[in-house]
């Protein structure tokens, strides 16, 4: 089932002149992260963790927008103002991920696809601004991620794309060339019809949402690389990869409100 993050009622004026003045306040943070930063490895590491931190507070303010076409217009903003500061990109995949699942062979073997079927086809992967530790029950803490991949086509536009996804969760490591550590965590995920494209696809944003329930907790703060794989269906295009850097999100104030209520007694 997937799970849609609803926008906060419509709040007063005040609330939005605050939340304009937190957006401009941090946009000035940020340009000066863009300008000010040497591009030696401990002041660029630096700079990209402060630019993490960041976004994801714009990212919380940009959730309370009710207005949906202010709120589309400002999630695109804040992408590329994220990826304006962090460059290049916190990590990129280096090495395929093992283990993928055995796709068919398309009808015909392996015969190239004509230009026509792949115009629009997926050529790279995106894992979205949005990707975050997501709270699912009812009990304070976060217990699973809500993972947001975009995948774009040969013009850079998003696209969807039918196909097999997985999804792996590994602790940052910090001085080291390899920066993913121990797996956390491992999903596969299927699209394959038109069912499974309506539950997945978010149209607001254009990517395909997956609230993945991890089996064990991740201590907030930690911050956790997000691996994303796309297998085709068919033999036309090769795999695509994609990563991201993520911090879990600690627990809300009114999630330690409610943790710190005594149950009701019962008869």
């Amino acid at each position: 089932m997937l799970h849609r993050v609803r926008p906060a009622p419509e709040a007063g004026p005040r609330a939005h002149r605050r939340r304009a003045a937190v957006a401009a306040a941090l946009l000035a943070a940020g340009i000066g992260l863009a300008a000010g930063c040497s591009r030696g490895p401990s002041a660029s590491a630096e700079r990209d963790r402060m630019a993490v931190e960041l976004t994801d507070v714009l990212r919380r303010e940009a959730l309370q927008v009710p207005d949906e076409t202010r709120r589309e217009r400002l999630v695109t903003g804040l992408i590329q103002l994220r990826d304006l500061l962090v460059k290049p990109p916190l990590l990129k995949a280096t090495e395929p991920a093992p283990g993928g699942p055995e796709l068919p062979e398309p009808a015909g073997g392996s015969a190239p696809a004509p230009e026509w079927a792949t115009l629009f086809a997926p050529k790279s992967l995106v894992i979205g601004f949005f990707t975050r530790s997501r709270n699912f029950d009812d009990v304070p803490g976060d217990d699973g991620l809500e993972v947001r991949l975009q995948p774009l086509d040969q013009f850079g536009d998003p696209t969807k794309a039918v196909g097999s996804y997985r999804i792996e969760v590994f602790a940052y490591r910090t001085h080291t060339g390899e920066p993913r550590g121990g797996r956390l965590g491992h999903w596969f995920v299927s699209v394959l019809d038109a069912e499974t494209n309506r539950r997945y696809y978010d149209p607001v944003d254009r990517t395909y949402v997956f609230p993945l329930v991890w089996d064990r907790p991740i201590e907030p703060g930690t911050p956790v690389i997000v691996q994303a794989t796309y297998y085709p269906p068919g033999g036309f295009t090769e795999k695509l990869f994609a990563q991201r850097l993520i911090r879990i999100s600690e627990a809300s104030e009114e999630e330690a409100a409610g943790a710190e209520e005594p149950a009701p007694a019962t008869e």
